[in-house]
């Protein structure tokens, strides 16, 4: 994988995890702003913000350990399968159980991470070398 792919690659998947952060901070009284923890459908709001703290601390360490692996960080390199499916699956649990409809890129983009880590196509092989 080209070094310039490698940086860009690793700089988009390190903001996919730290867009999860908006959750935790306090977003505008704008009812269309799709961050938002007063609204889940399956956690009390009493387990809410706890839920949404480790969830999104998870996301981000994933995301973070994912990006370390495509920029060929020793040891981490051969994992990255793993720190896409579990990235990505943290991801999901964050934005179902925060559910807002504009939220849908982000599941489609866990999705398609997921599937390359499974599917695992040729020109992932150069992935963290």
């Amino acid at each position: 994988m080209a070094g310039w792919v490698r940086i860009i690659a690793g700089l988009l998947l390190v903001a996919h995890g730290l867009i999860h952060v908006m959750f935790l901070v306090k977003g505008p009284d704008d009812p269309r702003f799709p961050f938002k923890l007063a609204d889940s459908w399956l956690v009390p709001e009493s387990a809410r913000r706890p839920l949404a703290l480790a969830l999104v601390a998870a996301t981000v360490a994933a995301f973070t350990l994912l990006a370390l692996a495509v920029w060929g960080v020793p040891g981490l390199s051969g994992a990255w399968p793993a720190l896409a499916i579990v990235g990505s699956a943290l991801s999901l649990a964050v934005l179902i159980v925060f559910w807002d409809v504009q939220l849908v890129f982000g599941v489609f983009l866990d999705l398609a991470l997921i599937g390359v880590a499974v599917i695992r196509p040729e020109w992932t092989d150069k992935i963290g070398r």
